[in-house]
C-alpha cells in the first residue's frame, strides 16, 4: 500500500491546500497513488505526474486483470474517475486528457464509478450508431477539436429545442396535422363555381366510442355536408354531429369540442381554425372533383398516442467535452486582436510529395487569396524539379493587409505540373488544389506549419484554381501533399469581436469616412432608383460593371429598407471584402436589413456566398418566413447547403436541427436525406471524411432529442438493411418467376419485422400487413421489388386499401428525387395562385448508395400499357390519335365523370408540359408517361434532365422541348376530329403560359435550387452550365412579355414536332417487340 499525501493547512489561513501546494507533487515527478476500483479493490500506483488519466486507467485495469473479481467490472470506457475534494465532496472528472498534475489533488486517492445513467447511455449510444449505421464510439474517437465544438453545440440546440417544443395536444411536435395554405383566404370564383357544378361535398363519418376503442370501422354512418365555402373544420364537426343526432337519430353526449378530424385512410388530422378550404387535402380534392372523406375522432383516445416524452440523458462526454474546451481556451495564453497587427498576409510553400504524375518537367504552386468566387490577389511559387521538389525562396507576400482580411477570406492552393512542348511552350496540368480558410471555426488566424492533402481535379475543372471546392485538407491521405507555412506573430490573433466592429463603423461614421445618404434622400421615381432598378434584373452580382457595383453600394440604405431582396447581388460586390472599411460597415448595415423572400435567403446559401454574418442572416429571415408545411419544400437543399459550411458549427445546422425536433415530418426528412448522404459520402473512403463526421454527428443529435421515436426510425432502418439483402439474392436468379418466388419464400421469413411500422416514405403512411402473396420482383434491368402492405388506418377503403412501394438496389434514385422535389415546389408555387394542375408527385427517397425507394402511384397504367391493352401492338406499333380519349372514356362511369376526367387530363398536361420543359427533362417514350383511370397524366424516370439528351447511333431522339402529340390533344378537346384548331386547344394553350410565366417571376428561386445541387455530384449536374440551362429555360434576362412570347415559341415548336414523339413512340414499340 503506497503512503498518503498529508494535507497540510495553515493556522493563519481558512483555505486548505493541496498536494501540490505542499510540495508533495511536482511537474515532471512520479508519485504513489491509490485506486478505488468499483469491485472493492484499491489498487496502488507509481505514476508520473504528466500522465493522462486516460494513461492511468489504462495502468490501472491491466493491474486489475491480474486480480480476483475482475470479472465483476464492465469495460474501462464504463467509468470515469473521482476524487475526495477540499470540502469534502466528491469530484469527479471526465476529461481523460488532463494531466495527474492539473487535477490538483486534495489527498493521493482516485476512484472509478459508473457514472449516473451510463448504462441507459451505452444502449442509446448503440443505437443511435444503428441509425447512422457507423459505431458512435469510432466516430467519437477520430474528432477534432472542431467536431468536439460542433457536437457540443448541437447538444446544446436539442436541449433547447426538447425544453420548449410542443407536447401538449395538438400542439405535440410529432401530432400529425394535415399541410395547410400560407394564407387562410376565401378560394377563387372559379373553385367556388367548380363546387357548385359538379355539386360537390364532404363525407362525415362516425362510430361509436366502444368501435373506436377496438379499432373497428364496419359499422361507421355517414353525412354528406354541402355547407363547404368559408367553412372551418369546427364548423364542419358541429354540422355533422348535428345531422347525425336529427337524421340518423343518435345520441351524442359528447360535445363538438371533443371530436377532431380524420382523413379517411391517414394518419393525418385537421385541428387548426382555419376554413376548411385552406386544408391541402379539401382544396386538391375539389380542384379534382374528389369529395373529401372524415372521420369523426374522439380527442381524448387520438392524443394517449402522443404522450409527453422523458427527460433527455446528458451523456458523460457532455461535461468532459466542456472541459476540453476550457483548457484549449485558456486565458492564460497570449492572445491579440487581427487589427493590432501592422503586416501583410506572408506564406512559404516547403516541399512537395507522393507525387504520381510521370514525365512532367517542372512543378509549382499556385497561391490565391480569394472570398468566395471573387479573387483578391494570384501569386506563384517558383519552378522547381519534380524529382524531390522543395521551395528555399522565403516568404509569398501576398500583399493583403492582415487588418483587411474579411473573416470568410481563403487561401487557395494547386500543385501544378508544366511539360514543355515546344521552345518557349508550356503545357499546365494542375495535379490537385486545396483551400483553407484563414480563420478557423473559432475565428483565430491560421499561422504556422501545416501539411495539406490535395484534391483531384475533377475532368469538368479547366482552371488551375478551384475555389468552389470544399474547404480543409483531403480525408484521403494518399494523395499528393504539399506542406507550407503562415507566418507566426507569436500570439493568437482573433479576429475583432462585434463589439470593436460596430465601435469602429462608429468611428469611420464620426469621422464623416464613407458616408451615404439616407433611404428617404431618394424617391421611387428618381433616376437613381431607376438605375437600381434596372441593376435588379441582373442574376449574377459578378456580371455587375464596376460603376453598377459602386452605386449598388452608394444607394445600400435604401436598398436595406426599401430593396432588401437586392442583398445577394450587393454581397457579391468584390471591392466589400477588399477593405475591413467597406465589410464592417455591410455587417453593421445587415443589423438593420429589411426581411428578404424564402428564395432570396436560399440563394444566399450557396456556395457564392461564404461569409458567415450573411449566411446566418439569410437563415433566420428562412426560420421567421417558412412554416413547417412550407420548410419541408426546401429541406432537401438546405441540407445540400450544409456542404458549403466551412464549419460544422453554423446557424444552418442549429436551425435543422431545432425545426427538426420540433415537427417529427421535418424530423423523419431530414434524417432520410442525411443517412443517404453518408452513403455516399463514406463510399470506398479508407478514413471517415470530415463531412461524414458532420451529417453523423447532426443525426446523432436528432436521435438523442427524438429518443421515443427511435425504435420506430430502428425498424425502418432494419427493414431497409433487410431488403438491400433480398434485392442482392434475388438478381442471382435468372428469370422473373424464379425470383418472385424466392422473394416471398425469404419475406415469410422476415415478415414479423417488416409490418405495423410507419412508412419510409411518408411517416403519415402506416403499413400495416404485409401481403406476401401480392410482393413480386419487376422484370426490369435491375430486378427491384414490389412490395404491398395492408393500410390499417381507419376507412382505409375510402382512400387506399394498400399502400405499395418499389425498393430498387443498382439505380441512383438521387436525381428523380431532386427532379420531383422541384415540381413539388412549382405545384406549390401554382396552388398559391389558385391554380391546381392535379400532378401526381409521388416519393423517391434514396437510403444509401444506389440504394432507394419509390411510392407507386396505384390505379394507373403506362401509354404504353394502355397501347398493348387496345391490341395494336399486334397490327401497327403506331398509337391511334384517339386511343387515350377512348380509353379515359371507357374508364369513366357517365359523361361527367368523362368531363371531370378530362378537365383533370388538361390541367395535368399543362403542369407537367411546362415542368418537364423548364426542367429539360428528355428521354419520353410511352413507358415513362403514365395515366391514372381519372384522366390525370404524369411522368415518371427522371433518368435526364437539364437538356442532357439521350441519344441513339449518335442521333438525338429527342427533338422536342416537351410531349405534346396528338393523342393528348384529341383528348384535351374532348374527342373533336379536329382537335388542333378547336378552341381548347387556345385555352390549352393559355394555360401552360400562365403557368410559365408564374415560374419566370421565381426564376432566380429555380436557378438557386440547382446551384444548391452542384455539390450532390449528379451526372447531369456538374458544373455552372448546367444550371444555366434553367436559365435559358425560364428566360430569367427577359421581362414577362418577352418570355411570354419565347414561351409560345417553343410550344408551337412542341405542337409542330409532335411527329417526332411519335416516331420515337413508333421505335419504343418496335423494340418491345
Amino acid at each position: 500500500m503506497a503512503s498518503g499525501g498529508t494535507a497540510v493547512c495553515s493556522e493563519d489561513s481558512p483555505d486548505v491546500w493541496s498536494l501540490v501546494e505542499c510540495g508533495q507533487l511536482e511537474k515532471g515527478e512520479h508519485t504513489d497513488l491509490d485506486l478505488l476500483m468499483p469491485n472493492g479493490f484499491l489498487i496502488s500506483v507509481r505514476c508520473h505526474s504528466d500522465s493522462t488519466l486516460a494513461m492511468l486507467k489504462q495502468e490501472v485495469f491491466n493491474e486489475a486483470k491480474r486480480m480476483p473479481l475482475f470479472d465483476l467490472l464492465l469495460t474501462s470506457s464504463d467509468y470515469i474517475f473521482f476524487t475526495v475534494g477540499t470540502n469534502g465532496e466528491r469530484e469527479e472528472f471526465y476529461d481523460e486528457t488532463k494531466s495527474i498534475f492539473s487535477l490538483r489533488l486534495f489527498v493521493p486517492l482516485l476512484g472509478l464509478v459508473e457514472p449516473e445513467g451510463n448504462r441507459e447511455e451505452k444502449e442509446l449510444a448503440h443505437n443511435i450508431g444503428l441509425a447512422i449505421a457507423h459505431p458512435l464510439s469510432e466516430i467519437e474517437s477520430k474528432l477534432s477539436n472542431e467536431n468536439i465544438s460542433y457536437r457540443l453545440d448541437l447538444f446544446r440546440v436539442m436541449e433547447e429545442s426538447v425544453a420548449t417544443r410542443g407536447v401538449h395536444d395538438y400542439d405535440h411536435y410529432a401530432f400529425p396535422e394535415e399541410l395547410s395554405s400560407e394564407y387562410d383566404a376565401d378560394i377563387p370564383p372559379q373553385l367556388k363555381a367548380k363546387i357548385k357544378v359538379a355539386d360537390l361535398y364532404v363525407e362525415v363519418w362516425y362510430r361509436s366510442e366502444e368501435d373506436e376503442i377496438a379499432g373497428i370501422d364496419s359499422n361507421c354512418v355517414c353525412v354528406k355536408i354541402r355547407k363547404v365555402v368559408r367553412v372551418r373544420a369546427r364548423d364542419l364537426i358541429a354540422d355533422a354531429i348535428k345531422e347525425l343526432t336529427t337524421q340518423h337519430k343518435f345520441t351524442i353526449r359528447e360535445s363538438p369540442s371533443d371530436f377532431l378530424l380524420q382523413i379517411a385512410g391517414r394518419k393525418c388530422f385537421l385541428t387548426k381554425d382555419i376554413k376548411l378550404t385552406s386544408f391541402e387535402y379539401v382544396r386538391s380534392s375539389f380542384e379534382n372533383y374528389r369529395i373529401p372523406k372524415f372521420l369523426l375522432r374522439r380527442k381524448e383516445i387520438v392524443l394517449k398516442e402522443f404522450p409527453i416524452p422523458g427527460p433527455i440523458l446528458k451523456p458523460s462526454w457532455v461535461r468532459a467535452y466542456e472541459s476540453r474546451l476550457s483548457a484549449a481556451n485558456d486565458c492564460s495564453l497570449k492572445r491579440c486582436s487581427l487589427w493590432e497587427l501592422d503586416d501583410n498576409l506572408k506564406m512559404r510553400v516547403h516541399s512537395a510529395s507522393h507525387i504520381t504524375v510521370s514525365d512532367i518537367d517542372r512543378i509549382y504552386v499556385k497561391a490565391a487569396v480569394y472570398h468566395g468566387t471573387n479573387l483578391i490577389v494570384n501569386k506563384e511559387s517558383e519552378w522547381v524539379s519534380p524529382s524531390n521538389p522543395r521551395w528555399t525562396n522565403g516568404w509569398i507576400d501576398f500583399n493583403v493587409y492582415l487588418k483587411d482580411l474579411a473573416p470568410a477570406s481563403q487561401v487557395c492552393l494547386s500543385l501544378i505540373a508544366v511539360k514543355q512542348k515546344k521552345k518557349d511552350v508550356f503545357e499546365h496540368d494542375g495535379i490537385g488544389w486545396v483551400n483553407i480558410r484563414l480563420f478557423d471555426w473559432n475565428n483565430e488566424l491560421l499561422q504556422g506549419k501545416l501539411t495539406l492533402y490535395l484534391w483531384p481535379f475533377s475532368k469538368h475543372c479547366s482552371e488551375l484554381l478551384y475555389p468552389l471546392g470544399q474547404t480543409g485538407s483531403n480525408d484521403n491521405r494518399d494523395t499528393a501533399r504539399i506542406e507550407v507555412e503562415f507566418y507566426e506573430h507569436g500570439s493568437i490573433v482573433e479576429f475583432p469581436s462585434f463589439e470593436h466592429i460596430y465601435a469602429y463603423v462608429n468611428k469611420l461614421n464620426a469621422r464623416g469616412c464613407g458616408t451615404v445618404p439616407s433611404a428617404a434622400s431618394f424617391t421611387p421615381d428618381g433616376a437613381e432608383v431607376g438605375q437600381l432598378i434596372g441593376i435588379a434584373r441582373h442574376l449574377d452580382g459578378e456580371k455587375l460593371t464596376d460603376p453598377q457595383q459602386h452605386h449598388l453600394w452608394k444607394m445600400r440604405e435604401y436598398v436595406a429598407e426599401c430593396m432588401p431582396d437586392l442583398l445577394p447581388l450587393l454581397a457579391e460586390c468584390a471591392f466589400i471584402w477588399n477593405t475591413r472599411e467597406t465589410f464592417t460597415r455591410l455587417y453593421e448595415l445587415l443589423t438593420r436589413w429589411g426581411p428578404i423572400q424564402p428564395e432570396t435567403a436560399l440563394e444566399l446559401l450557396d456556395f457564392k456566398y461564404p461569409d458567415r454574418e450573411i449566411r446566418e442572416f439569410a437563415v433566420r429571415c428562412l426560420d421567421e418566413a417558412l412554416d413547417n408545411d412550407r420548410l419541408q419544400l426546401y429541406v432537401m437543399p438546405l441540407v445540400q447547403a450544409l456542404k458549403y459550411e466551412p464549419w460544422g458549427r453554423c446557424s444552418l445546422a442549429r436551425m435543422l436541427l431545432k425545426r427538426a425536433l420540433c415537427s417529427y415530418r421535418i424530423g423523419h426528412i431530414l434524417f432520410w436525406l442525411l443517412r443517404a448522404e453518408l452513403g455516399q459520402i463514406g463510399e470506398g473512403c479508407q478514413e471517415l471524411p470530415n463531412m461524414y463526421k458532420r451529417f453523423a454527428l447532426l443525426i446523432e443529435a436528432y436521435c438523442r432529442g427524438n429518443f421515443t421515436h427511435l425504435d420506430s426510425m430502428l425498424r425502418q432502418v432494419d427493414m431497409v438493411a433487410r431488403l438491400t439483402n433480398l434485392s442482392k439474392l434475388v438478381k442471382l436468379l435468372k428469370d422473373k418467376e424464379s425470383a418472385t418466388k424466392r422473394l416471398q419464400k425469404e419475406l415469410m421469413a422476415h415478415v414479423e419485422v417488416m409490418q405495423h411500422m410507419s412508412s419510409p416514405l411518408d411517416p403519415l403512411d402506416s403499413l400495416g400487413t404485409l401481403r406476401i402473396e401480392a410482393c413480386k420482383v419487376i422484370g426490369s434491368a435491375k430486378l427491384p421489388l414490389r412490395l404491398t402492405w395492408t393500410n390499417p388506418e381507419p376507412l382505409a377503403r375510402l382512400y387506399m386499401e394498400t399502400h405499395q412501394i418499389i425498393f430498387k438496389n443498382g439505380d441512383d434514385l438521387r436525381q428523380d428525387m431532386l427532379t420531383l422535389q422541384v415540381m413539388r415546389i412549382m405545384d406549390a408555387l401554382w396552388k398559391s395562385r389558385d391554380l391546381d394542375f392535379c400532378l401526381s408527385i409521388y416519393e423517391v427517397l434514396p437510403m444509401g448508395k444506389n440504394v432507394g425507394m419509390i411510392h407507386v402511384v396505384q390505379n394507373c397504367s403506362t401509354l404504353f400499357e394502355i397501347q398493348c391493352a387496345a391490341k395494336q401492338l399486334g397490327s401497327t406499333f403506331n398509337m391511334e390519335s384517339s386511343l387515350i380519349n377512348k380509353w379515359i372514356r371507357n374508364h369513366s362511369d357517365d359523361s361527367k365523370t368523362y368531363l371531370e376526367a378530362v378537365d383533370r387530363f388538361t390541367a395535368s398536361c399543362a403542369g407537367y408540359c411546362v415542368a418537364t420543359y423548364v426542367l429539360g427533362i428528355k428521354d419520353r417514350h410511352q413507358d415513362n408517361i403514365m395515366l391514372a383511370k381519372d384522366g390525370r397524366l404524369f411522368h415518371i424516370d427522371f433518368g435526364h434532365f437539364l437538356g442532357h439528351y439521350k441519344k441513339k447511333l449518335g442521333i438525338n431522339r429527342d427533338r422536342v422541348p416537351f410531349v405534346l402529340t396528338d393523342h393528348f390533344l384529341c383528348v384535351i378537346a374532348k374527342g373533336k376530329p379536329n382537335f388542333r384548331d378547336s378552341h381548347e386547344h387556345k385555352k390549352f394553350k393559355q394555360l401552360c403560359t400562365d403557368a410559365y410565366l408564374m415560374l419566370h417571376e421565381r426564376a432566380r428561386l429555380f436557378i438557386s435550387l440547382f446551384t444548391m445541387m452542384l455539390c450532390m455530384g449528379l451526372p447531369e449536374l456538374q458544373k455552372m452550365e448546367d444550371v444555366d440551362f434553367v436559365k435559358r429555360t425560364l428566360c430569367a434576362e427577359l421581362d414577362p412579355q418577352q418570355a411570354s412570347a419565347s414561351f409560345q415559341k417553343i410550344f408551337e415548336e412542341a405542337f409542330s414536332g409532335a411527329w417526332s414523339t411519335k416516331t420515337n413512340w413508333f421505335f419504343h414499340s418496335v423494340k418491345h417487340l
